[in-house]
């Protein structure tokens, strides 16, 4: 079967990742796999680096007819069979295709979870309506977590029965010796103290600053304890005066980008403390590598992990997240065990090859259908 994936940017972010993981799943399985995105970003090497063709188109959110035209005349030229989208941006092109060019592939809608909390009042109506438009035009509206198909389903956005719940897989994550490196080089606090690290986008939705003011309690009560921030963001400057603040600028680093693959395994905790999430690849690489994890109960995180998996905690609670890091910390015996659950349950549901063969199997239901 020949399958074209679609997605609007370039850049490398949560669904840019996403994408390059299950295309990467996909590789070897019998499908014919092509991309069409906006050139010159590094997803477009990333994904030729698998062998895979693809084919630029420039996508913006100006909705030209332009480029719904160049994506249907793709199709065509390349006999494509399905489309699988990643984005409302993206489908909403796909549809225009569909609805003016001719295009007359079945489309799959991945939506990567809601992000219209990320946008200004004015423009959350528009992109609701978008979004429902989009939904009632599509084959299959793809869920990502239970929490996202459960308002799929409530906002009437579509009908249960055309919402597969399908969880995001990562490939096993192993550093190169220059990745470990960098890491270590950038951490200077790495296997000399314990370690409680975060890698995580500086952004609100992340509760940085909550994980700043838990280290500041750990700090307290265990003096000896490091701290790390890895990632970049919006709030960066902000996050950087608080950690000052509260007194942890010898304690804290703050490292800016680096491969997150080399970070987890220097972390005595790993830690997620965001306000919302779907199902974040941060939470399945730190289970992968078999990390002691103190994270917020929230959305899909709860769909990966357990009272046995990880100590959980209250949204924008430092105090119950302290704890928490405090309980891994002191009881080596307990990180242990949680640690060892967290590997177990991603070898069980997230691996690629497990997830790449459900997608297989969605992609062969809709194209007997």
């Amino acid at each position: 079967m020949r399958v074209l994936h679609v997605i609007d940017k370039s850049f490398i972010g949560g669904g840019q990742v996403n994408l390059r993981n299950l295309l990467e799943g996909l590789c070897g399985l019998g499908v014919e796999l092509h991309l069409a995105c906006r050139d010159g970003g590094p997803l477009v090497g990333w994904v030729r680096s698998l062998g895979i063709p693809v084919h630029p188109i420039p996508f913006d959110k100006k909705f030209r007819p332009g480029p719904a035209r160049r994506l249907a005349r793709l199709v065509q030229r390349e006999r494509i069979e399905m489309i699988h989208s990643h984005g409302l941006v993206a489908t909403f092109y796909c549809v225009l295709a569909r609805t003016f060019f001719g295009l007359r592939a079945p489309i799959l809608y991945h939506q990567h979870g809601f992000h219209h909390h990320n946008y200004g009042a004015a423009t959350v109506g528009l992109r609701k309506r978008a979004e429902r438009w989009v939904c009632r035009r599509v084959t299959r509206v793809i869920a990502s977590s239970r929490d996202d198909r459960e308002a799929l389903v409530a906002g009437g956005y579509a009908a249960p029965e055309r919402i597969p719940l399908l969880h995001n897989g990562i490939p096993e994550p192993i550093p190169t010796p220059e990745q470990s490196a960098r890491a270590r080089s950038a951490i200077p606090f790495a296997g000399k103290a314990p370690l409680v690290g975060i890698v995580s986008r500086l952004h609100v939705q992340k509760g940085i600053d909550t994980f700043l003011r838990a280290a500041a309690i750990v700090r307290a009560a265990a003096p000896e304890t490091r701290f790390a921030v890895v990632g970049t963001g919006e709030i960066e400057a902000a996050m950087h005066a608080l950690a000052s603040e509260l007194g942890l600028d010898d304690v804290l680093v703050f490292t800016g980008s680096l491969p997150s693959i080399a970070c987890h395994p220097l972390f005595d905790v790993a830690v997620m403390s965001s306000r919302w999430e779907g199902l974040p690849i941060t939470l399945l690489e730190y289970m992968a590598a078999r990390r002691p994890i103190a994270i917020t109960a929230v959305g899909g995180c709860l769909e990966a992990v357990g009272p046995e998996e990880a100590e959980l905690v209250p949204v924008d609670d430092p105090d119950a997240l302290a704890a928490a890091i405090l309980r891994l910390l002191h009881d080596p015996g307990l990180a242990k065990k949680r640690a060892d659950a967290a590997r177990r349950r991603f070898e069980i549901a997230f691996t690629l090859p497990v997830i790449a063969a459900q997608f297989l199997d969605l992609y062969r239901e809709v194209l007997v259908r």
